[in-house]
């Protein structure tokens, strides 16, 4: 929260203004209305006195202080002679001096400060000035309202009465029976009353802070006695003595807390404590407390360089009191498989650009146990809100909370046109409820080396490769060294000039050096290698229409359609003897054609696209190998999305199976927004061949003008069972919003409430 205060009181502002208002005076002594360079004063009279020395300005009195605007930029202008213009030469321009701009130019000004009073007096001799009836100082940041006010100049203080300051900035609002001026930052305010957004003249505040005595300093703190938190007029909260920020910028301090209630963690709370060390730099500290299961703090370190150069780093802790005795209701009512006590969490996220083009990404997700995620889901620290915020600054999301190989890693890159060098590193985090048999392979490191190089002088030939080294490392099993490297050549067919055509062919060498971790035991030859090849071709056209339109959606919508046929040829090649770390290491032969059709609708506005309208993708395979004589069509793969209104899609991918299956896949998923904010997305997915069938929605809608809703579940259908369900009523006020949410699992229900005053709130939402 910021109180900045008030900045219109500073001295240059008001000894200007009170000379200005001496000066012409004591020329003219008495005048209606009197103009100086920067000063316009307007009056419906104004006397000078002797005994006591003084001014006196009565009636409509208004003070506009100008800023004199800088001159235009002169250039060159584009008028030549008729014998420039035939003999190509240049014009000369005329050189702008200060003189022709004062000449050629009439002066600019711009309003800065305006007064406004019924009447003032100017003491010249204590250089004091008071006045009453209407008083206002209105500048470009802020705006000071008051029935009457007095100043010395001389000491730089000033008392204003029934006075309101409305700043602009964080839409401060502080009103008083009196405002004092006691330092040059420092103020006092007397039965008042202070809010951190807008408030129409006349209305009550939705809520504030109300205080019979409060010391405001300038970009530090405000200090309250007899502080009360007042929603409208009523007051809900006292304390004699509070402290909040007085600042523009992000301030240490305590955040609003947040409620929570839970049947494994029955009720508690979580008080956040923010330090902001720099503009740059900060760290969180959480004191989430839970009454069934103990403290559980969190920390939380954050910084930004540059636009691409930040990190964040959250841990969280817990000695769970619940844990620990397997034969407890706690295990026996959620079927839970961890039996450690100590549980903690640390996940962070960082990139870094280096010199010469190299880009860094870091990724830390290390769990205690594979419970941990899917117990504390919801909540400051909880896994929803950490991966939104990973996702919303990084662009990239964590891994499923249900995922029990955890992956952390870090990666180098550097791309030069078509080509890309990266380096990894990548070490599993393993909370395998079962973790008998071989452990997770580490990269330690992988290098992958890609790129795409036109053969310029050798026809159209382009030649493209993928090649790799992976150092594979596990405690217990299989590992080694891999090196793969993969080139290949590819050219266009001159077959019609009407098809578009491309063959390709590939070789692929593999080099093995295997290892043996723990008690595995290898049985062939610690090297091996593989070679094989592999050629594709395809055969395609591409037609194409537009079709005019008559609607408010575009112009016209452009139709393409591809029809195309692809072979792809791997012969059969011995792999029995290779290790298996993954997918490159058993490439299967290949004797298939694939034949589709591609659909694309594109929506036009004149010659601007505007957005994909539709697309349409079907293909089909269809194997020439010995072993697949009986069945060799695949099944028909369709893909299918539409976009008919700018915040409408929907999409559908199904998967037919031709040999009496029928459908063996079906994803659907349909969503809609709003303007005003609303949200829906309803997704069905099937899979035969896993026995799933699940239906997933979100749903995001305003029920009145300040009532939203949220909701979002995970239902399996073939299960019987909600996997997870939330659901959450927002009331958002224009200064102020109250939340309460609830989550269903079937191991747990929790309740939370979060509480927020505009400006008040978490600094994460801040920018640096």
């Amino acid at each position: 929260m910021q109180l900045p205060g008030m900045a219109f009181l500073r001295p240059s502002v008001l000894a200007v203004f009170l000379l200005l208002l001496a000066g012409p005076v004591a020329q003219l002594r008495a005048a209606e209305s009197v103009a100086t360079e920067e000063w316009d004063i307007t009056a419906d009279k104004l006397t000078r006195f002797d005994q006591p020395a003084s001014i006196v300005a009565e009636g409509n009195i208004v003070l506009v202080k100008r800023k004199q605007l800088p001159p235009k930029k002169q250039t060159a202008g584009d008028d030549t002679s008729d014998w420039s213009e035939l003999l190509e030469e240049e014009a000369q321009v005329k050189e702008v001096t200060p003189a022709d701009l004062e000449e050629e130019q009439e002066p600019v000004f711009e309003t800065e400060i305006t007064i406004t009073a019924d009447w003032a007096v100017y003491d010249i001799a204590l250089n004091m000035i008071k006045a009453r009836g209407n008083v206002s100082v209105i500048t470009e940041d802020e705006q000071l309202y008051a029935e009457q006010g007095e100043v010395n100049l001389e000491q730089e203080t000033g008392t204003f009465k029934q006075a309101t300051i409305i700043r602009k900035q964080h839409d401060l609002h502080l009103e008083g029976e009196v405002i004092e001026k006691t330092g040059y930052k420092t103020y006092r305010v007397e039965n008042g009353w202070v809010i951190t957004c807008k408030v129409d003249q006349g209305k009550t505040a939705p809520w504030s802070f109300a205080a019979s005595d409060a010391v405001i300093e300038q970009d530090g703190y405000a200090v309250l006695s007899h502080a009360r938190f007042r929603i409208k007029d009523i007051p809900v909260f006292y304390t004699p003595w509070l402290m909040i920020p007085a600042k523009s910028k992000r301030e240490t301090g305590f955040l609003l807390p947040e409620l929570i209630s839970s049947e494994n963690g029955g009720f508690g709370f979580n008080l956040p404590f923010f330090w902001n060390i720099s503009d740059s730099t900060d760290v969180t500290v959480y004191t989430q407390y839970m009454a069934d299961r103990g403290y559980m703090p969190g920390l939380e370190f954050r910084y930004v360089k540059s636009e691409t150069e930040k990190g964040l780093i959250m841990a969280t802790y817990l000695n769970d009191d619940l844990s620990g005795d397997t034969d407890s209701s706690y295990y026996v009512d959620t079927e839970f498989t961890h039996d450690n006590e100590e549980r903690y969490w640390v996940r962070a996220k960082a990139d870094h650009d280096f010199s010469g083009g190299w880009t860094s990404r870091l990724d830390i997700d290390i769990v205690s146990d594979r419970d941990y995620l899917t117990e504390f889901n919801t909540g400051m620290t909880g896994f929803s809100t950490t991966n939104e915020r990973f996702l919303k600054t990084f662009g990239r999301s964590l891994q499923n909370k249900t995922d029990d190989q955890r992956t952390n890693t870090f990666s180098l890159l550097k791309s030069w046109g078509s080509t890309s060098l990266t380096g990894e590193l990548l070490a599993i985090n393993d909370v395998r409820a079962d973790k008998s048999g071989n452990s997770p392979l580490w990269n330690l490191p992988s290098v992958d080396y890609t790129g795409t190089l036109p053969l310029e002088g050798f026809g159209d030939f382009t030649l493209s490769w993928d090649s790799s080294y992976y150092n594979f490392w596990r405690e217990e099993g299989i590992g080694g060294h891999r090196v793969d490297i993969n080139p290949r050549l590819s050219a266009p067919l001159p077959i019609s000039q009407y098809l578009e055509s491309r063959a390709e062919i590939g070789i692929r060498d593999t080099f093995y050096s295997v290892q043996e971790y723990g008690d595995a035991e290898w049985t062939e030859d610690t090297t091996q290698n593989r070679f094989l090849y592999n050629f594709n071709a395809e055969i395609g056209t591409t037609l194409m229409r537009a079709f005019a339109l008559d609607g408010d959606q575009g112009d016209s919508i452009n139709h393409q359609i591809r029809p195309y046929v692809l072979y792809s040829f791997t012969p059969d090649v011995d792999q029995d003897e290779l290790p298996w770390y993954d997918g490159v290491d058993r490439v299967g032969e290949q004797n298939q054609i694939t034949y589709g059709v591609d659909n694309f609708l594109n929506l036009f506005q004149g010659d601007t696209e505007e957005r994909e309208f539709a697309h349409l993708k079907i293909k089909q395979n269809y194997s020439l190998l010995d072993e697949d004589s009986d069945e060799p069509f695949s099944a028909i793969n369709l893909r299918l999305r539409l976009q008919p209104i700018q915040r409408l899609t929907f999409d559908y991918r199904t998967d037919f199976d031709v040999y009496g299956d029928g459908f063996v896949r079906h994803f659907v998923e349909g969503a809609y927004s709003t303007d005003r904010g609303d949200y829906f997305e309803l997704e069905y997915v099937f899979d035969d061949s896993a026995n799933s069938e699940q239906v997933n929605g979100t749903i995001a809608t305003y029920l009145l003008a300040n009532w939203r809703t949220e909701i979002r579940f995970e239902h399996s259908i073939s299960e019987g069972e909600t996997n997870e369900a939330d659901a959450a009523l927002i009331y958002q006020a224009p200064c102020w919003s109250v939340e309460f949410a609830t989550q269903y699992t079937p191991t747990d229900t929790s309740f939370m409430v979060v509480f927020n005053l505009a400006n008040l709130g978490s600094p994460i939402g801040f920018s640096y």
